[in-house]
């Protein structure tokens, strides 16, 4: 095989990648399916990992301990870890308040995933059925408890529940509308994979798991950068089901500055990478190719390179069949990206600057594989929080 038909080969399957990929995200914007609620159903501990996080833990903690739930079948546990800000004072301020609310505080250690290590204290102080997480910026609905419930309840298989993440501060800076509508595709990716019963992976807020479930993984992992997707794998090589639902629904925020999109799309890109994906203990089936194509992520993005070259291949009918494909997938994404931005009111001329911003995750990506390759140290980088709301949250908001 000559340089030109790798290159065909490779242009080929990042094309019907990235079609597979637009085709579930269109099948996920227009599901509308119905869910029930449960008031009375199993006891929570809802988890709040937190490090200087004073602009927007108070925010969250208003939803919470106003959940449309049995108040006495939830529970509030955060772990303020090392925060230089007010972000323990806003905790304790809440405790007083409600005796649903536990503040725990850590003192600064040197792992991988701080936010792993709190989780993990926390869930030996956990006393519900099920563990919830929460990212101090989310703003879940106040309804989000009962339609959980509703979802345990429904199927015993079911191992963990993941919800509906919805950008919050879009119009807060360009950056924030391109990371938006990367992180909305991906939204409705996962809610396309939900309704063909495909893999569905734990976004690390506004998720819900098993107690039993997480204590027998041993929780969460601290040295993965991406212990959502990590924990998301161990689940479904127990052959539990992680369930979607687009009525549980938390807003939360995205980067609004170059370096802090940088910064975080690294540490998600990376994770993939390092994943040690547990094969040998999942069920052969389309549900375990799904979850190997969403992991290879980057590197399908990393091999998108190869798409520039095709202008200065020879020109044949195969080279014409191939421009065909890689043109239809672009032009796939770009319609969806258009129905995205229409339901989320971004102004259209972002939808065109994502040919530039697909550019810049490209790179992200081949340096990603490239910082693990290397053996570059791991460090997991919070995202900064701008505690900015430029949208009107939707009904239960």
């Amino acid at each position: 095989m000559n340089l030109n038909e790798l290159l065909i080969v490779i242009s080929v399957l990042v094309s019907l990648w990235s079609v597979y990929n637009s085709s579930l995200a269109l099948i996920g914007l227009s599901w509308r399916p119905s869910e029930r609620k449960s008031h009375t159903g199993p006891s929570f501990s809802l988890l709040i990992p937190a490090r200087n996080e004073g602009k927007v833990l108070g925010r969250l903690l208003e939803r919470l301990v106003n959940q449309e739930y049995d108040r006495s079948k939830y529970e509030v546990i955060v772990v303020e870890d090392g925060s230089t800000d007010d972000t323990l004072q806003v905790c304790q301020n809440f405790s007083k308040m409600y005796t649903t609310v536990k503040c725990i505080h850590l003192e600064p250690a040197s792992v991988p995933n701080g936010k792993s290590r709190a989780l993990n204290y926390a869930l030996s102080e956990a006393k519900g059925d099920i563990i919830g997480v929460f990212d101090a910026d989310s703003v879940p609905r106040l309804d989000t408890l009962a339609y959980v419930a509703g979802k345990f309840d429904a199927n015993p298989r079911i191992g963990a529940v993941q919800g509906r993440l919805v950008p919050i501060n879009v119009r807060e800076s360009i950056i924030a509308r391109l990371a938006s509508l990367e992180e909305l595709f991906n939204e409705y990716l996962i809610s396309g994979r939900a309704k063909l019963g495909f893999f569905v992976p734990l976004e690390g807020t506004c998720s819900f798991v098993r107690r039993d479930v997480i204590l027998s993984l041993g929780g969460w992992n601290e040295r993965s950068l991406t212990e959502d997707l990590d924990l998301s794998l161990k689940i479904a090589s127990m052959d539990y089901l992680i369930a979607y639902s687009p009525s549980v629904i938390s807003w939360r925020e995205v980067p609004v500055s170059f370096w802090g999109l940088v910064k975080q799309r690294l540490r998600w890109y990376r994770g993939h990478i390092e994943l040690a994906f547990p094969i040998g203990r999942m069920k052969i089936s389309w549900r375990l190719i799904d979850a190997g194509l969403l992991i290879a992520t980057p590197i399908f993005m990393a091999l998108s390179v190869a798409n520039y070259s095709l202008v200065f291949l020879y020109p044949s009918q195969l080279h014409l069949v191939v421009a065909a494909l890689v043109s239809l997938a672009s032009i796939l994404s770009f319609f969806l990206s258009l129905l995205i931005s229409k339901r989320h009111m971004i102004e259209t001329v972002y939808v065109i600057l994502t040919a530039g911003y697909i550019n810049l995750t490209i790179f992200l990506n081949v340096l990603s594989i490239f910082m693990e390759l290397v053996g570059m140290p791991k460090t997991w980088v919070k995202t900064e929080r701008s505690g900015k709301v430029t949208i009107e949250l939707g009904k239960g908001g």
